[in-house]
């Protein structure tokens, strides 16, 4: 299926919109079949400047609505911010979070050790970060047997590994220069 874009225009004060919006694009992708909607990107621009209110509370808000109204067999639901921080391994985020910076280093260490030996984990934390920076606030939102599939066909490690080299490669900096260009 189709990837399907999504606009909300609730401000950071306006929490029972931004529920509105994305259930109304779930309720869309959910009617119309796996074959014609696969995803949807629902892009909150008003939340841009408020990483720890996105990923925090409203986050966590939706997380709560998805066990409520019973959708994880359904949908499941990725975080996305142009701030976005990798979570620091203290305490768990939620579903929907990158995995923690220990977490990264760990598979880095066990899949790349040339890297692992040449980064910081600053440097491993900016790379689980830009893996989940977009230009404005994003809720992304996945059919729950792709989450399943996915997982099931790829080694978590070795993927993020790849991906952090890649970004390590590419230059942090040139990164946030690109992405505040967008």
């Amino acid at each position: 299926g189709d990837i399907a874009y999504h606009y909300s225009s609730a401000h950071q004060s306006q929490f029972p919109l931004i529920m509105a919006d994305t259930w109304e694009a779930i309720s869309e992708m959910v009617k119309a079949g796996p074959n014609s909607i696969s995803s949807i990107l629902l892009a909150a621009p008003e939340f841009d400047g408020d990483f720890s209110l996105w990923a925090g509370p409203l986050f966590a808000m939706l997380e709560a609505n998805c066990c409520a109204s019973r959708a994880e067999p359904i949908i499941g639901i990725v975080c996305f911010h142009p701030k976005y921080r990798t979570p620091d391994g203290q305490s768990w985020p939620g579903f929907g979070h990158m995995h923690s910076a220990p977490r990264l280093g760990k598979w880095l260490k066990e899949n790349d050790e040339e890297l692992f030996n040449k980064v910081d984990d600053t440097d491993i934390s900016a790379g689980g970060a830009f893996q989940r920076r977009t230009p404005h606030a994003t809720i992304n939102v996945l059919r729950a047997e792709q989450l399943e599939a996915a997982e099931g066909r790829r080694s978590t490690g070795s993927l993020y590994s790849v991906n952090i080299r890649r970004l390590y490669e590419e230059g942090f900096q040139k990164l946030e220069d690109d992405l505040r260009r967008e």
